[in-house]
């Protein structure tokens, strides 16, 4: 009888042992699992496309920490990057290395056609534009010219924050009150920063009241052209000039 017991009790301990391995690969399993799906969950970065016309195309990009977006589809153009806060990205180069960049906000830099996968290293989100060269294929300009651009007529209320062979990038801060007189524009961007009102007259139109808000973006050709700012706050906004070539 206790040979039995005996044997019934080394049963038992067996089974509470498999039982117990059993439970502790499923638990590693799940946390596998939910591990693996946590992963996933971070692939997924937010692209809008907010504008784009024949000429030019602009994206809006926000990663949250450890999120990632791979390249889309195609060869990509060659366009411009603004900041909208500061972050670091782990970036490829192009020839499968990787590399780290920090940017901060109002910075501006350009990248040549192609397209490379990116992920948000590290502790903010980040947000950014990207302003898309379609073609060099854009309407003529005719006597205007950057040499005579609100940059160069008011550098007081304006910011040059790059500029190369296909764009120039420009910062405006018009103060309460003030005006900007007759300049040129060639075919350009315009992206609000924030909610403004302004007194608006051009060569192709005669003097309007405009209202814009925080994120509005619209494209204006070559033209000559003045403003004042006739709201109660600032006018922040940028100027992308697309230049032809």
């Amino acid at each position: 009888m206790k040979r039995l017991n005996l044997i019934s009790i080394l049963i038992f301990s067996s089974v509470l042992m498999l039982s117990l391995a059993s439970c502790e690969n499923k638990k590693k399993t799940e946390s596998k699992d939910a591990d693996s799906q946590k992963e996933v969950s971070t692939e997924k970065g937010e692209r809008k496309i907010i504008f784009e016309n024949d000429y030019a195309q602009v994206i809006s990009i926000k990663l949250d920490v450890g999120e990632f977006i791979s390249p889309p589809g195609g060869k990509g153009k060659d366009r411009v990057i603004y900041s909208l806060s500061d972050y670091t990205l782990d970036r490829d180069k192009g020839d499968g290395e990787m590399e780290s960049k920090t940017w901060k906000e109002n910075e501006v830099h350009f990248h040549e056609a192609g397209n490379h996968y990116v992920k948000n290293t590290g502790n903010t989100t980040a947000e950014w534009l990207v302003f898309v060269k379609k073609t060099d294929d854009l309407p003529e300009c005719s006597e205007n010219k950057l040499d005579n651009d609100v940059h160069s007529i008011t550098p007081d209320f304006s910011q040059k924050l790059f500029e190369n062979d296909d764009f120039k990038v420009t910062k405006v801060i018009l103060t309460e009150g003030k005006s900007i007189p007759m300049h040129s524009g060639i075919n350009r961007i315009i992206y609000s920063l924030n909610d403004y009102q302004i007194s608006y007259e051009s060569d192709k139109e005669e003097t309007v009241e405009k209202t814009f808000q925080k994120d509005d973006i619209h494209w204006h050709e070559a033209c000559k052209h003045a403003m004042q700012n006739i709201g109660n706050s600032e006018a922040k906004f940028l100027v992308v000039s697309f230049k032809k070539k």
